[in-house]
């Protein structure tokens, strides 16, 4: 048995496959791991990665925000954000973390830099994994 895994933002599809052995996702009240034959279950999701186990071969994706969905041995997750690791730069994203942090220092009221620092930061961790 194997789970069908989809993964969709509102500007795309980032991911489809049919033969996950295993998923863990990181929703707001803790990690979820999810296994073909499980019980249907909806979780709000937070900042950090799924992986996605297929056999050999593991994918992670960075997601922040939405709803993941199992029923059926699929699993489907409506994100705000999600992210490839190769579609990454790590240079990139260490500059980003660093920019962020400066503009929180100067203005401690700006929320939307701050989950973008919790993302960035969570993608950063993922790239060394």
């Amino acid at each position: 048995m194997a789970l069908t895994v989809e993964v969709v933002t509102p500007e795309r599809e980032v991911t489809v496959c049919d033969d996950a052995t295993f998923v863990l996702a990181h929703g707001i009240e803790g990690d979820v791991g999810i296994l073909p034959g499980m019980a249907p279950m909806l979780i709000a999701l937070g900042v950090g990665p799924m992986k996605i186990e297929r056999g050999e071969q593991d994918q992670n994706i960075l997601l922040d925000g939405g709803f993941l969905q199992v029923k059926d041995d699929r699993v489907i997750v409506l994100a705000e954000y999600a992210i490839l690791p190769e579609e990454a730069n790590a240079q990139a994203v260490t500059e980003r973390i660093e920019e962020l942090k400066r503009k929180i220092q100067a203005d401690m009221e700006n929320e939307q830099a701050k989950r973008e620092l919790a993302r960035q930061e969570a993608l950063h961790r993922m790239l060394r994994i």
